[in-house]
């Protein structure tokens, strides 16, 4: 009796083990929005919080008229909350802390505070077929909240639809096209994205990306960035990324570092 008793809990245990890693092993790789500009067309899997964090520093150089003007950007703890609600459905929350030296014919000033607090959702429309690989739609808003100088007058919506193909096994297409309102001109403007990614190996991965603006009357706004991402776990994601203007008139490039990490349910 004891023998049967002991051998009951000692497959009570295999099976409760062996639910436990299936378990794990059903829960997709984690997929980030960052570095790149590039929205991915995968959410969050459902009841688990993923937080992207961020810093990176512009340096801008133009010229107007007889104005030579310099901006020196620091984007502070940029942060991307994404909880996944339910199964197709991933809700978004996210902000960062902006620092700007500005230098007018070498005359400086500064200015610093909290922008670009977004509240939105992405929705997936498509996922794991064999054309168009994934697809989703992400309806999300800039709202009146922060700095006083930064937060616009009121509600800045943005939609994008964010398509994914798997082209081989190392090789991925993701696009997005989308529309978002401009605070200072009030006006919509289109927004392209188009990143090529590739797996080197299990933990690390490259991308390269073309990205801009464009709204009939003003010169489009066409820029390029690559970069790396290394998982240094399951659940842990370390990114950089480089990148620069592809405007004549303009200098103005950036770097960033990046931390994203999946809590689970």
């Amino acid at each position: 009796m004891k023998n049967k008793f002991l051998l009951l809990i000692l497959l009570q245990i295999i099976v409760l083990f062996s639910s436990v890693i299936y378990a794990q092993s059903e829960i997709p790789d984690m997929v980030t929005d960052r570095p790149d500009q590039t929205e991915s067309a995968s959410i969050v899997p459902i009841d688990f919080l993923q937080i992207e964090l961020g810093f990176s520093y512009q340096k801008q150089k133009y010229s107007e008229g007889l104005l030579n003007i310099e901006n020196d950007n620091l984007y502070l703890g940029s942060t991307l909350l994404r909880y996944g609600f339910n199964s197709n459905i991933e809700i978004r929350f996210g902000g960062e802390y902006f620092s700007r030296q500005n230098f007018v014919n070498d005359v400086k000033s500064s200015i610093q505070g909290m922008q670009n607090i977004l509240f939105g959702a992405k929705i997936r429309l498509r996922n794991g077929e064999k054309i168009i690989t994934n697809a989703a739609i992400l309806l999300q808003s800039i709202i009146p909240f922060g700095h006083t100088k930064f937060r616009p007058s009121h509600f800045l919506p943005e939609i994008r639809l964010c398509l994914g193909q798997k082209i081989t096994d190392q090789f991925s297409l993701n696009i997005n096209v989308g529309t978002e309102e401009e605070q200072t001109s009030m006006k919509y403007f289109y927004l392209y994205t188009t990143s090529i990614g590739f797996e080197i190996n299990e933990r690390l991965a490259t991308f390269i990306e073309i990205y801009g603006k464009l709204r009939k009357g003003f010169l489009p706004s066409n820029n390029f960035d690559c970069g790396l991402t290394y998982l240094h776990a399951k659940n842990i994601q370390i990114d950089f990324s480089i990148g620069t203007t592809l405007m004549n008139n303009l200098s103005d490039w950036f770097g960033g570092l990046g931390l994203s990490v999946r809590l689970p349910k």
